[in-house]
């Protein structure tokens, strides 16, 4: 129903964006050429990642939330462009396992980091004031839970894009593939 774009097919803006990722990334993810259809979306999704850079929240733990989230979110595509990503950023191997099985890290600080991503996932933002309170307790300031909610919102962004679209893993994310665990 919706279209892989390309550099050729995509609107003009979009075809700008998509040969500014491929020259950073050296290819294009393909979540991007599904969100190129529409130049906002494509926009918006490129910003929030962005401004994630600048925030609070170390590259490590930017891709700890992102990876959580998706995971939550069930979504093949980005589980594996973000356990990519955070073996790229260097986080712990085991914590990336971990968070890929839905299950809380061993270490404290990415233990808090990721269950508070959860909560607000799960709970649609409804985090309890105790909730925010562990969060801050484990190291976190409070700028740091809105910098968890932009993730959150970036990933429910491509999440939801890649449920409508079903991209096909690229090769560079094949290594990285990822099934939801069986629910028995």
């Amino acid at each position: 129903m919706f279209t892989n774009h390309t550099e050729q097919s995509a609107p003009e803006s979009s075809a700008r964006l998509l040969k500014d990722i491929k020259s950073k990334m050296g290819f294009v993810p393909a979540l991007y050429n599904y969100l190129a259809e529409s130049p906002t979306a494509i926009k918006a999704y490129n910003e929030l990642n962005a401004l994630l850079a600048d925030s609070s929240l170390t590259p490590q733990q930017v891709q700890m939330a992102l990876l959580a989230t998706s995971v939550e979110n069930q979504c093949r595509f980005c589980v594996a462009a973000h356990s990519a990503g955070s073996t790229k950023a260097k986080v712990d191997p085991a914590t990336i396992e971990s968070i890929r099985a839905g299950q809380t890290p061993a270490e404290t600080k990415a233990a808090a980091l990721v269950t508070f991503t959860r909560t607000l996932v799960r709970e649609r933002g409804w985090a309890s004031d105790a909730d925010v309170q562990t969060f801050i307790d484990a190291g976190f300031s409070k700028a740091a839970v809105f910098d968890v909610l932009t993730a959150v919102a970036l990933k429910t962004l491509s999440n939801y894009s890649n449920h409508l679209t079903q991209p096909a893993l690229n090769p560079e994310l094949e290594s990285f593939a990822w099934a939801p665990p069986a629910v028995s």
